[in-house]
Order: C-alpha cells, then structure tokens, then sequence
C-alpha cells in the first residue's frame, strides 16, 4: 500500500510556479519540468572549508566521480522506470544547472507530471552545501540513507509544494532532486518528498551499479 501511494504521489506531481535557489529569485519556468532548486552553498568563501563541514556527514563508501560522467537523460533512470512513475507519454529534457551541474527533467505534458534531478558536481561541496543552507529551509530533516549514501529532504516555505531531495555519493558531490505538486493537486498529495524518495531510490542504484 505504501509503495502504491508513493506511485501515485508520483504520477500527480507538477510543477506550477518559479522556486527559489540560496534565496535568489529564479525565473519562472517555461514548462513544468524546468524548476530546481540548488544546494549549493551562497558564499565561496565556504568552498575552502574542509569536508564535511556544518554538520554534514561524512560519506564512509563513495561512489567513483565517474559515475556522474553520463547523461542524466539516459543514465539516472531506464525508460522503464519514467515509464513506471510519469506513463507512456514521458518525455526528458537537459536542465543544466551552472551551481550544481548537468541535468535532466523529466514530464507528461498530459498529466503535468514531472520531476528534476542535477548531478551536484559544480562547487565540490556535495551535502555540506545543503547543511550549510539548512537556516534558509522551512523544513530541513535528514533521512533515511540511500543504499548507505546519506541524505536530506527540505522544503522551501510554507506556500512552496516543492520537495527537495539531496544525496551525498561523496563528500565532494551529489544529486539533487526536486519534485513540485501543482496547486489543484494539493489536496490529493500534501507531501512530494514521499514521490522523492522513492524516485531517488531508483536514480542511486542505477548509479551504483555503473561504479
């Protein structure tokens, strides 16, 4: 029943207006898949700090840099697994993001299901960034790890329906994931960080096996 709501939680993710990255305004996406948010810390003065820092964990077993060498497109999910959480009609595209790293978002322009992940790789702070950020977030809670990988999910504010999902694969680099439900969607899916999970599940063991 769990894993039937998450998929569900899935499919009725959209997202609808502009997110905010390290409080600066972003502009408002073009289409639902456009929207992330960054981890990213705002200062480079933090970029000399030594790893792990701001009470980030550290990561015991890194994956290899190499396996964030790909093409999110084609490398972070199968076409079965979109298929399984967006339906027949998903579609990607890039979404690069120039704090973070190479991207993709992934929507069903039928149903306004989307989601986008970042391979966080830009400013080598990995999950020390998103603690460094944590004051900014409403809701900043650590979660369970990733087949070991540590991880947090926050969200912006209390109007905000984003989920952010943040992976530490080393202390240097990550992913992160946002996931937005649309404002007639609220109702039904009051919290996407269930969606989150349980797509960044997949996008980690992937990543896994190319190590």
């Amino acid at each position: 029943m769990v894993r039937a709501a998450a998929l569900a939680a899935v499919a009725m993710v959209a997202t609808a207006c502009g997110s905010e990255s390290d409080g600066q305004p972003q502009p408002e996406p073009s289409s639902p898949a456009e929207s992330t948010t960054s981890a990213a810390p705002s200062s480079a003065a933090d970029d000399d700090r030594e790893l792990p820092h701001s009470g980030a964990p550290a990561v015991k077993n890194p994956l290899p840099k190499s396996v964030l060498d790909g093409d999110p497109c084609t490398d972070a999910l199968t076409k079965a697994q979109v298929k399984e959480f967006l339906g027949g009609a998903a579609t990607s595209d890039d979404a690069d993001e120039p704090r973070l790293g190479p991207g993709c978002s992934w929507s069903n322009q039928d149903t306004l299901a989307s989601f986008v992940l970042n391979y966080d790789v830009a400013d080598g702070q990995g999950l020390s960034g998103a603690y460094a950020n944590a004051k900014r977030r409403r809701e900043f809670n650590e979660i369970e790890p990733f087949e070991g990988f540590p991880a947090v999910q926050y969200h912006e504010s209390d109007v905000d329906r984003t989920c952010t999902t943040v992976v530490g694969l080393a202390d240097e680099y990550g992913l992160v994931m946002s996931l937005a439900i649309g404002p007639n969607r609220a109702e039904e899916v009051q919290d996407p960080c269930d969606a989150g999970r349980m797509v960044m599940e997949r996008v980690v063991g992937n990543l896994k096996a190319k190590a």
